[in-house]
């Protein structure tokens, strides 16, 4: 039995070389036995498994040809199953195997000799680019009174309830009520989102004014001390059903402009509220608006006069020295202050110091977010795996106080950032969508999407990159990583086109020249795959080695073309 499966059975695997989709190898394996092999009496299986190069083997599945689980295809038993199994690089080189085995009633086995399927993994999908540039909160220290303070107040969608948590910003509000800073008028300008739920929900917009006016209240009278209700003067407003805050974030967005004038014309024409939000939903760009736009418009704006006290600078790096140093009371400097001082050294373990300083005392946003950007960078320069795996975590900590203290496009931007590089998926997409649904400058929202796009595509989430890279702008690499994903959805006609492109932006780019040569070994076009070979090998001289051992171009190994391209 074990003799005749070895001889006749037929194995055969999509796709016929693995490669690789997000951390994982998919492969699809479909076996056939002769007819009458099988028999009641013993069971016949098929393990499936990668043996690479270096000897290790990966289990990746089983195909058991027990009654009930295969069919009959001309007359033959048949059997198909998709199994992925996890990548590593040291697995780039090996072969997919598969080995019957023949078992009797009392255990005893019989294997056949193992058969070799496909080789190797390819890795292309890995040639993503990202943005990866988080930035540091502006340090423009000014010894003068700083314009009054907002803080947009966050609900669920149709209610009124003040909730902590998420980005509500209520945190923020109550550490500024607890700073005591002398205060003389807050205003509140509450509002909601167009969707039905919000707008046919009875004086929503007015009610959350309240509630946010009876919480500042409240704190003050059981915690303050510098300021009383009754000295401070409360001015309520409400925007309902009205379309302003909604426009402001539409031309604050990374919609494409004729999406934007389509919104522009519905809202600017014809028609009551509820008819004009009806025309949105049959628009290309209402899943945005739902997804990014309507959730950061059910809010009321809290904005304070207040007057601070004001301090002399002339001493504030050395002062700062001192509170480091741990020769002078910390608070000898106000958090300002600090973290200006923090800009006045190049060295990142003094201006870690500083900032870490000053967290410890004030615990604001603008100091713990650049107190997590300077790990970060600290994690750029580390060759120790493990030590930047803590500098990262060490970052993302930081990052994610400061993000819940300010919620902005920026600072969920970097937080996703260092959750990405730490390899924390589902977390870095999370705060890639909670940095769009804020909004902000359009760069910033292009380096989001297009970065965004480039965890997607490297989760093999094919489809989800397509919706990113709509919005990613023009970016090099967003253009990359859109060509490359034409690649990876085989359309190589539509890949080389905007790889012509990207190069006449980018025409020394060595990635971009690779990928090119790719995309000619798997289309088969030959002399695509060695032009672009050659100037991207004469662009970075290190490829040379990837190239001959990526498998994109095995059935080029031997030719005269690919030698060519290798000659420096």
């Amino acid at each position: 039995m074990a003799r005749k499966a070895e001889k006749e059975q037929v194995i055969t695997v999509q796709p016929e070389v693995l490669m690789v989709r997000g951390d994982q190898v998919p492969v699809e394996v479909q076996a056939q036995l002769p007819k009458n092999l099988l028999r009641d009496e013993y069971r016949y299986g098929i393990r499936i498994f990668y043996k690479a190069d270096k000897g290790t083997e990966d289990h990746v599945g089983s195909l058991g040809f027990d009654f009930g689980n295969y069919n009959f295809v001309a007359g033959k038993p048949t059997m198909q199953s998709s199994f992925a199994f996890p990548y590593t690089p040291s697995k780039i080189k090996g072969q997919l195997m598969a080995q019957g085995v023949v078992s009797d009633k009392k255990g005893r086995k019989k294997y056949t000799k193992p058969q070799a399927l496909v080789p190797g993994i390819l890795t292309t999908p890995h040639l993503i680019q990202t943005v990866h540039a988080p930035a540091y909160a502006a340090e423009e220290f000014k010894n003068e009174a700083p314009g009054p303070l907002r803080f947009p107040i966050y609900f669920d969608q149709g209610l009124a309830t003040l909730r902590h948590g998420h980005g509500t910003n209520l945190q923020l509000l109550e550490e500024f009520i607890l700073s005591n800073q002398k205060t003389r008028k807050i205003e509140i300008l509450a509002t909601h989102s167009p969707d039905p739920t919000e707008t046919t929900t009875r004086n929503l917009a007015a009610r959350r004014a309240v509630a946010v006016e009876r919480f500042i209240k409240q704190k003050m009278e059981a915690e303050a001390y510098n300021n009383t209700v009754s000295s401070i003067k409360f001015d309520l407003q409400t925007l309902q059903n009205n379309w302003k805050a909604f426009l402001g974030r539409v031309q604050n967005s990374a919609l494409p402009e004729e999406q934007v004038q389509q919104i522009l014309d519905i809202v600017n024409g014809p028609g009551s509220f509820a008819q004009k939000e009806e025309q949105l939903q049959a628009l290309p760009s209402y899943e945005y608006l739902e997804m990014y736009v309507y959730p950061v418009l059910r809010y009321a704006e809290v904005t304070v006069d207040f007057q601070p006290n004001l301090r002399r600078d002339y001493e504030i790096y050395l002062l700062a020295k001192k509170i480091v140093e741990n020769r002078a009371n910390a608070d000898a400097l106000t958090a300002d202050e600090m973290q200006y001082a923090a800009t006045l050294t190049p060295l990142l373990a003094e201006k870690r110091r500083i900032y870490e300083s000053a967290v410890e005392t004030y615990m604001n946003w603008q100091s713990l977010n650049n107190l997590g950007l300077v790990f970060f960078e600290q994690a750029q320069k580390e060759l120790r795996p493990k030590v930047k795996k803590s500098l990262l975590e060490q970052a993302i900590l930081n990052l994610r106080y400061a993000a819940h203290r300010n919620p902005s496009a920026q600072l969920f931007y970097n937080l996703a950032v260092a959750h990405h590089q730490h390899g924390d998926a589902l977390e870095a997409l999370q705060s890639y969508d909670y940095a769009i649904r804020l909004g902000g400058p359009l760069p910033v929202l292009q380096q989001v999407f297009t970065d965004k796009a480039a965890l997607e595509l490297s989760l093999g989430q094919y489809d989800d990159a397509v919706g990113s890279l709509a919005y990613a702008g023009p970016g090099y690499a967003a253009q990359f990583n859109k060509t490359l994903l034409y690649f990876l959805k085989e359309n190589y006609e539509g890949a080389a086109e905007l790889g012509q492109k990207l190069l006449e932006q980018f025409p020394q780019d060595a990635n971009a020249h690779y990928l090119m040569a790719v995309i000619g070994a798997r289309s088969q076009n030959e002399a695509l795959m060695a032009q672009h070979l050659k100037l991207a090998l004469k662009a970075r001289p290190a490829l040379a080695g990837k190239a001959i051992d990526d498998l994109e171009f095995r059935k080029y190994h031997q030719t005269a073309a690919f030698a060519e391209a290798l000659k420096r």
